[in-house]
C-alpha cells in the first residue's frame, strides 16, 4: 500500500483507542481501510504476521506496522495528514496525557454485566483495575471524578465557545480529549447517569456530536494479510541505532518488547532489532519481514533470553 494513498488499520469497534485512531484519520480526510479483529485474544491475523503485541489498533502503512496510539497519531500527522487538515498546537501532547488519564479512570465505569469472566481474564494483564474485588464499590467515586473531568472540558477547554477546543475547526486536541469522553458517555452508558446529559454539559456534548463519522472500507483477513505481505516498506528508517542508545544492544539482536503498564512477562513481542531513534524502536517480526514500530515511552526493550 502506498503511504500517500491508503493506510491499513486493525481495531475492535468497542476499542476506545481504535475509535480514537479512526477519528483522527477520518477527521483529517485520510483514506484508509480497516480489518476488524476479535474482541478477545487470540488474534490469528496478527499472529500470522508475527505480531503478538497485545493491544490494538495497529496501523499498517505498507509493511511497516505502528503500535500504540501515541506513535500512530504522530506518524499519521507527519506522513499521512495534509498540513492544515487539523488544528495543532504546542499543547497537544498535554491534551494527549489528559485524555489517556481520563480513559484509565473511566475503566471503573465499565458496566458490571460486561465484566464476564472471559472478558476480565482477557484484559486483567493490561487493565488490572478490572480484577479488583472492590471494583463495584469504586463506581460512585469514579463517576464523581468523570463529572469533574467533564466540567474541565465545559468551562476551561471550551471556554471560547466551541464547538472545538480551538474554535470552529477540529484539532488534534479534540481527538485526544473527545475519544474517551464519547466512549464513556455513549458506549458505557454514562450519559444516562444524573448530571451527565446535555443540560449539564451543553458545550461538551456539542463537541462530541460534532466529531466526524468514519466509514472506511472493510477488508477481509485475507485481503489485509495479502496487502501487507505484498507491500514494500513505507518508512525511511531507522535501520541503525541512535548514538549512545541506552539499550546497549546491536542491530540484529533478538529482543523482546513489553508494555510498562502491563503485568510483567505478559504478551511480550519478540523480534530482531532493526534500529532506533529518540522517539521509536523498530524490530522485524515473523516470516514476511514485517517491521514493528514502538514508541520509546512506555515500553521495555531487552535482549531475548
Amino acid at each position: 500500500m502506498d503511504k500517500d494513498e491508503v493506510s491499513g488499520l486493525t481495531r475492535i469497534d468497542f476499542s476506545p483507542y481504535g475509535q480514537k485512531t479512526k477519528l483522527l484519520l477520518s477527521g483529517a480526510g485520510v483514506t484508509y481501510k480497516k480489518c476488524d479483529q476479535p474482541m478477545l485474544i487470540p488474534r490469528k491475523d496478527l499472529e500470522e504476521l508475527g505480531i503478538t503485541y497485545r493491544r490494538i489498533p495497529v496501523l499498517a502503512v505498507g509493511k511497516d506496522v505502528y503500535c500504540d496510539s501515541s506513535l500512530i497519531i504522530d506518524v499519521a500527522m507527519s506522513t499521512l495528514v495534509k498540513s492544515g487538515s487539523l488544528e495543532t498546537s504546542a499543547a497537544d501532547k498535554a491534551f494527549e496525557d489528559w485524555g489517556s488519564n481520563t480513559f484509565q479512570e473511566s475503566l471503573g465505569l465499565v458496566p458490571q454485566q460486561a465484566l464476564t469472566s472471559e472478558f476480565v481474564k482477557d484484559r486483567e494483564t493490561i487493565f488490572p483495575v478490572l480484577k479488583r474485588p472492590d471494583l463495584k464499590s469504586l463506581r460512585p467515586s469514579t463517576l464523581a471524578g468523570f463529572k469533574s473531568r467533564c466540567k474541565q472540558v465545559e468551562t476551561v477547554f471550551l471556554a471560547k465557545g466551541g464547538p472545538f477546543i480551538n474554535g470552529e475547526k477540529l484539532g488534534v486536541a479534540d481527538v485526544h480529549v473527545g475519544f474517551g469522553l464519547r466512549w464513556a458517555l455513549n458506549d458505557l452508558g454514562v450519559a444516562q447517569d444524573a448530571g451527565c446529559g446535555k443540560d449539564a454539559f451543553p458545550k461538551l456534548w456539542k463537541m462530541i456530536e460534532s466529531l466526524p463519522a468514519a466509514k472506511p472500507e472493510v477488508l477481509s483477513s485475507d485481503e489485509m494479510l495479502n496487502q501487507i505481505k505484498e507491500s514494500g516498506y513505507s518508512a525511511d528508517g531507522p535501520t541503525t541505532l541512535m548514538k549512545d542508545d541506552p539499550y546497549g544492544l546491536e542491530v540484529g539482536t533478538r529482543v523482546t518488547i513489553e508494555s510498562f503498564d502491563a503485568a510483567p512477562g505478559a504478551h511480550p513481542q519478540a523480534g530482531k532489532l532493526v534500529g532506533t531513534t529518540a522517539d521509536e524502536v523498530v524490530i522485524e517480526v515473523g516470516n514476511d519481514g514485517v517491521r514493528l514500530h514502538f514508541p520509546r515511552i512506555g515500553y521495555i526493550v531487552r535482549a531475548a533470553q
